[in-house]
């Protein structure tokens, strides 16, 4: 469907009731899974129009219609749940497969009501890319509030792959606990110069090497629906470590060989790993980690001068790429998941160390364990 151009509205955030308005997708704010009953459920995208402040203000309260942009993209899958309202999803682009009481395929232009109570899903197939638009007619959106989503999952069929994302929760948990973390919530970072400049320098190590943890991935990739999740990942991803660089006039000074000794274990894993432990070692793990920085610093190195920081780019998409090829996962025989896990394992403990590596440089001093190249 072809939508006039829109001449003489304003195309802005600062709009009021007065205005004539667009809200593009994107400042509509996504959600990629949500827990229910202590287990995660993937969503693949999720935009609940009442999660942006000025789309919340326009839709009335009465009758509380809410309305989500959802997507799935190549092989993801929305696991069968049923929730206590009474839901309409339209399909604008793309197809999807109804699972659940309905196993149908579905093509643009199709419309699924779903009664109260009734178990339905959705999956993608290689190839297929969904998006589509889900509306409620009373109460709050499905996941209006992620804290508290008013559906209920049904038990999922591989307890292996469960297994592993309540792994992966619990050292994700632990992982918070590090150093850097304290000394970020310390203060000292925002107070003092000289350990602010050698915790970005030490990130910046970290930046190089993920740059160079997704290119191997991509040169030995042989799967090609991977392939091209992959390489969407890499476009999102690419050249960031020239924006943190380029942000904080760092200089890459420093030299730290347990530093680089764990970051080339990523290396290695893209190397010798096959693609189930890849994307552990990358999504479950790195971009998880890279999630928590992100939310733990971006205050902090917060440039006003700049649209986004390095720090606040990471806040927000790395919550998206920890969901990354967890299809893939499902689909997997329970026979692969205790490599999976003792990977996820390793993984964690070598983030976990990369970690607590940015905080002691940040506060070693030049002639300690870490050394700053003359130039």
């Amino acid at each position: 469907m072809a939508f006039p151009t829109a001449v003489n509205s304003q195309i802005t955030d600062s709009i009021s009731l007065k205005d004539v308005g667009v809200i593009s997708r994107e400042k509509i704010r996504a959600i990629a899974s949500v827990e229910v009953d202590g287990k995660s459920h993937h969503l693949g995208e999720h935009r609940d129009f009442r999660r942006n402040e000025l789309l919340n203000s326009f839709m009335p309260e009465s009758g509380r219609y809410s309305f989500s942009w959802v997507r799935l993209r190549d092989g993801e899958i929305l696991d069968n749940h049923d929730h206590p309202t009474s839901s309409m999803i339209l399909v604008c682009q793309g197809s999807v497969y109804a699972t659940g009481n309905v196993e149908r395929l579905l093509i643009e232009g199709d419309i699924v009501c779903v009664p109260p109570g009734k178990k339905h899903g959705f999956r993608t197939e290689q190839g297929q890319d969904f998006h589509g638009l889900s509306i409620q007619f009373e109460g709050e959106g499905l996941y209006e509030n992620e804290l508290e989503a008013r559906v209920n999952f049904l038990a999922h069929q591989n307890e292996a792959y469960e297994a592993l994302e309540r792994l992966n929760q619990r050292l994700m948990a632990q992982h918070k606990k590090n150093i850097m973390f304290q000394l970020v919530a310390s203060g000292e970072l925002e107070h003092n110069d000289e350990k602010r400049k050698n915790f970005l320098e030490a990130v910046y190590v970290w930046s190089k090497y993920f740059q160079r943890i997704l290119y191997t991935r991509q040169a030995y990739c042989q799967d090609r629906e991977l392939m091209s999740l992959y390489e969407e990942h890499l476009r999102e991803e690419l050249g960031h470590d020239e924006m943190l660089r380029s942000q904080y006039d760092l200089q890459g000074n420093v030299y730290d060989p347990i530093l680089e000794a764990s970051s080339q274990w990523f290396i290695n894993k893209m190397i010798n790993g096959d693609e189930a432990e890849k994307i552990v070692v990358v999504h479950l793990v790195a971009e998880s980690s890279g999630f928590l920085f992100g939310q733990a610093t971006q205050a902090i190195f917060k440039k006003p001068v700049q649209e986004d920081s390095y720090f606040e780019v990471h806040a927000e998409f790395d919550e998206g790429h920890r969901d990354i090829g967890k299809p893939y996962l499902q689909r997997l025989s329970p026979a692969h998941f205790p490599k999976l896990m003792e990977t996820c394992r390793q993984a964690w403990d070598q983030m976990t160390l990369i970690n607590e590596r940015f905080a002691a440089i940040s506060i070693e001093s030049s002639t300690k364990k870490s050394t700053i190249k003359q130039h």
